[in-house]
């Protein structure tokens, strides 16, 4: 189990925390897989993931976008607070 749920920075959004709690808890996975398991419709879990990446959170494992959470990732949700 994680600690609190990460508190939101402006640039982020309700869903990032359901994604990166997804990833914590499961294998690299793809955006429309993670996506249903959070009820969440694919290409918003698919920008979301790619805001993610770009911040450091979650990583692409593969040429065909498979994300896996990354220690900052795991640190921000630990923390209970998304990196500014």
């Amino acid at each position: 189990m994680h600690g609190a749920a990460p508190s939101r920075p402006a640039w982020s959004r309700p869903a990032d925390t359901a994604i990166l709690e997804f990833l914590a808890d499961s294998d690299p996975e793809y955006p429309a897989i993670v996506a249903n398991r959070i009820g969440m419709h694919a290409p918003y879990v698919e920008t979301r993931c790619r805001e993610l990446a770009a911040r450091g959170l979650v990583e692409a494992v593969s040429g065909e976008v498979v994300y896996r959470l990354t220690e900052r990732g795991e640190r921000a949700l630990e923390a209970g607070a998304l990196p500014e």
